[in-house]
């Protein structure tokens, strides 16, 4: 009688056992992998939101500050509100009384009196390789009506005609040296400015909160409108995308006075794929004119 062979291995039941064993620590083992790259992806949209948002501020913040002082307004447009300013190409005093080496010549001085065409800035442009003979002169600009007066509408002696150009002319160079304005035209300024400022003025700037287009446009280089522009028809040049994916947004100022700074608040809300981000930002605007 042959001797029984001895058969060793697993059975059906025990395999079966160390599949769903295996299953089991495999889906463990996944998610100790996918739940912290799905939070760096979703900490990685947080903080792409939050550069997009700050990018965006700190833009419409350098605009703010180089704008004509009492020149921000802002109005509603749908569930957004469009925000403008007018661009200040560069700045300076004038002269309005005899001093140093100027003592003979009346065309020195800035005539508040009567019209003048001809006078000098105490000192010089800070940058007069920038001078267009296009740009605008601004002096005392106390309220928003600068726009008004600039397409003729209103008539109140802040800022020169749009068919005045300027010339620019640096006298006596040395540590004496003072750069002189011409207008092709004599045109009168009503008020005198306390800090004898004067501004050099080229187009407006707008930023357009648009909720319902997730967006954000910047509008430059264009021409000063009586009534504020809102609309892409009305600018009559293209746009550049500040923000994308925009949820909400609100702009408020508080214009403030001569004495007092103003404060423009600006409020956004960006979300992407499920993630959101609220900034706020509040830039101090200098209002003395």
């Amino acid at each position: 009688m042959s001797p029984r062979l001895s058969q060793d291995g697993f059975s059906l039941v025990e395999l079966i056992v160390v599949v769903v064993l295996l299953g089991v620590l495999a889906s463990g083992a996944g998610l100790l992998i996918t739940n912290p790259i799905e939070a760096y992806q979703d900490q990685l949209r947080r903080q792409q939101l939050v550069d997009q948002g700050e990018m965006a501020l700190r833009q419409i913040a350098r605009d703010v500050r180089r704008a004509l002082p009492n020149s921000i307004r802002i109005t509603a447009v749908g569930a957004g509100a469009a925000l403008e300013m007018v661009n200040t190409v560069d700045g300076a005093r004038y002269r309005d009384e005899f001093g140093g080496i100027y003592t003979a010549d009346q065309d020195f001085l800035l005539d508040f009196a009567s019209p003048d065409a001809v006078f000098n800035l105490l000192g010089s442009l800070s940058n007069p390789a920038a001078f267009d003979a296009n740009n605008r002169l601004v002096i005392y600009n106390t309220s928003v009506n600068v726009y008004a007066e600039a397409v003729d509408v209103d008539n109140q002696g802040i800022i020169t005609n749009n068919a005045i150009t300027l010339g620019f002319a640096a006298l006596n160079p040395g540590i004496n040296q003072e750069h002189q304005i011409t207008l092709s035209a004599p045109f009168q300024f009503t008020q005198q400015s306390p800090g004898q400022r004067a501004f050099f003025v080229d187009s407006s700037t707008s930023y357009v909160c648009d909720p319902a287009g997730r967006q954000i446009l910047r509008y430059a280089g264009y021409g000063f409108r009586a009534a504020q522009p809102t609309t892409p028809a009305d600018f009559g040049v293209a746009a550049g995308k500040v923000i994308s994916e925009l949820s909400s947004c609100s702009f408020s100022y508080s214009a403030g006075s001569a004495q007092r700074g103003g404060i423009l608040t600006i409020e956004i809300a960006i979300s992407d794929s499920g993630e959101a981000v609220n900034l706020l930002h509040q830039i101090h605007v200098v209002n003395v004119p």
